[in-house]
């Protein structure tokens, strides 16, 4: 579930915040990387209510463990400041299949390829701006994206957010509010974002994403090894997400 307001950790007042120039992005490539983005997500759930506490300290799901999913970063003297994970179409499905697979298996029986966005988390004051940090991690995750053939952004997010998603990226809503599991019920509204339909409308969020091309090489994601499989392994059975089942 994307959760852009309650999903930002507060932290001491004397932390630096960091200036936007001087925060870098890219796709988590080392053990290092995704430990420090699924702990920035933990602290962030736990301190907004949204999950349980656990001894892991970390908010990580089964799809984390495929090569189909992505983390992606933004970084500030070493120190992951902000996050969002990209969940691809494959082995296990997506986490919003346990609720909207009706809406899901519509896209999939059209032939889209197809990845939900999930974990956003940022700390709120290591930034004077949210959404510029929001917006450059969300354009490498569009780019990157769309460099590998996928068609569709998926969203289950707060009703209370979904009117952001619709006017600024140019999501539109295809399922109807619901609970959602894995985020203690929490409500949730499932929206989808065309690609193709985007480059005709254009809307507010289209020339930040697209105006400028990223380099290729940094669009090239890493897939966890077997050893990082096995370190995470444990966390992501945390709270009954059973691997070989779609729960959320």
């Amino acid at each position: 579930m994307v959760a852009p307001a309650e999903a930002t950790m507060n932290i001491a007042a004397d932390v630096p915040v960091a200036p936007l120039k001087e925060i870098s992005y890219r796709i988590a490539s080392t053990q290092y990387e995704r430990r420090a983005a699924f702990n920035l997500v933990y602290e962030a759930y736990v301190e907004t209510g949204l999950i349980e506490p656990n001894d892991f300290e970390m908010r990580v799901t089964p799809y984390h463990l495929l090569p189909t999913t992505n983390v992606f970063i933004a970084v500030y003297q070493n120190e992951v400041i902000g996050t969002v994970s990209l969940i691809g179409d494959g082995e296990l499905g997506l986490p919003m299949d346990c609720i909207y697979d009706r809406e899901v298996n519509g896209l999939r029986d059209r032939g889209y390829s197809l990845g939900e966005v999930s974990c956003l988390a940022h700390r709120r004051q290591q930034v004077k701006q949210t959404l510029p940090l929001f917006v450059q991690m969300t354009r490498l995750m569009a780019q990157h994206s769309r460099q590998n053939g996928m068609d569709q952004f998926l969203i289950a997010v707060h009703p209370r957010h979904a009117q952001f998603y619709m006017r600024f990226m140019g999501f539109e809503q295809i399922g109807s509010q619901k609970s959602f599991p894995s985020v203690r019920n929490n409500p949730a509204v499932a929206c989808a974002l065309n690609f193709p339909r985007i480059d005709v409308e254009r809307p507010a969020c289209y020339s930040q994403f697209f105006g400028t091309a990223i380099p290729r090489e940094e669009l090239q994601s890493t897939p966890m090894n077997a050893l990082e499989v096995e370190e995470f392994a444990d966390a992501a059975l945390e709270g009954g997400l059973t691997i070989p089942s779609l729960m959320c």
